[in-house]
């Protein structure tokens, strides 16, 4: 238990450093909104709901990563990491998978990852312009532990 408590005293600090160095849209594309993240645990998955707030054709999509939460200062350091193959524990990296603009507003979808080890998780979403791939909007990631005794419990959702 007392490694339990110290991961998730470790968990929580890189968290407020996230928040602190990277606010939902300071660093995004012009007008790119950060999605809105939603998320249960059912056992050893997550099911989550992505909605993109962005309108119009050309806007972004969306799109939502769980990692490992102990990855946090690699994504700080380098945000394209999450992108690198075998670094997220589940992804929306098929463009398929995304929720796109809406002409009218937002629009959402709703997914399950795959059975996640025992662990604790950061979920992060995220919507990406085509017009500036490398500057997306990102959501203040939500921690999640999985299995085990404190399995279920989360940060809640954020819109």
């Amino acid at each position: 238990m007392k490694r339990v408590v110290s991961g998730a005293a470790v968990t929580a600090a890189a968290t407020a450093g996230i928040a602190l160095a990277t606010p939902a849209t300071a660093s995004a594309a012009e007008g790119v909104l950060p999605p809105g993240v939603t998320v249960a645990a059912d056992g050893n998955v997550l099911n989550l709901t992505v909605t993109n707030p962005n309108e119009g054709l050309l806007n972004p999509s969306c799109g939502a990563y769980v990692i490992d939460a102990m990855k946090i200062p690699a994504v700080l350091q380098n945000p394209l990491a999450i992108l690198e193959p075998g670094f997220a524990a589940w992804g929306t990296l098929n463009p398929l998978d995304r929720v796109g603009a809406n002409p009218g507003g937002t629009a959402a979808k709703d997914y399950t990852t795959s059975e996640l080890a025992d662990g604790v998780y950061a979920v992060i979403g995220e919507c990406t312009s085509v017009l500036d791939p490398t500057n997306p909007a990102t959501s203040f990631p939500q921690i999640w532990f999985v299995g085990g005794p404190l399995g279920g419990m989360g940060t809640g959702s954020v819109g």
